[in-house]
């Protein structure tokens, strides 16, 4: 048992693959796309995704477009190995800030859906910027997206907006403070 655990978790990259699936058990994608959104070189994802299949954690199906993976269900460490990840990968609020370190204009970073352990938020980061249409932004989403290793969802919203939605009583904005959620930067 130990041996296929050490396996399983053999490198960061086979574990970042892994809880990518384990996080998103209705996602089927080849392992290039999988490492794409997570930040790993498709010829190393593949590889991964080779040894994940040989452990029996993800099946292989073979299509037009190549072999798409999935997670088995039916494994019976499944709920443990999600258990697991879910205690210990998520990204800290520091490391968070991290990402964005470098990004003028940005007033509040909010932490919600997955990087909380919030599954009814609709997105996973909140960020108002005085520039909605920033790319330092998507760059900073897409550090925390390797970080976390899953593909997060976003909005940016710039100030002005932002008030109008969140004395509008936005179901958006509902949906970020009502539930569960981490103020990573400045002020709600």
């Amino acid at each position: 048992m130990f041996q296929e655990i050490a396996r399983m978790l053999g490198n960061p990259r086979r574990a970042k693959l892994l809880k990518f699936f384990v996080f998103q058990p209705d996602v089927r994608t080849t392992a290039a796309a999988a490492g794409a959104a997570i930040g790993i070189p498709a010829a190393a994802a593949e590889k991964e995704a080779r040894a994940l299949v040989a452990l029996d954690m993800l099946i292989a199906k073979r299509h037009k477009k190549g072999v798409i993976l999935s997670v088995n269900a039916a494994h019976p460490w499944l709920p443990a190995v999600r258990a697991f990840f879910d205690e210990t990968t998520l990204p800290s609020d520091r490391a968070i800030a991290g990402a964005f370190r470098g990004v003028g204009g940005i007033s509040l970073i909010v932490a919600t859906g997955a990087l909380a352990r919030e599954e009814r938020s609709s997105i996973d980061l909140l960020v108002v910027a005085r520039k909605s249409k920033n790319h330092a932004i998507a760059r900073a989403v897409r550090k925390a997206e390797s970080m976390a290793a899953l593909p997060l969802r976003f909005a940016v919203l710039e100030p002005g907006r932002y008030k109008e939605r969140l004395e509008a009583n936005d179901r958006l904005l509902r949906d970020v403070f009502e539930f569960s959620h981490r103020v990573i930067s400045g002020r709600p």
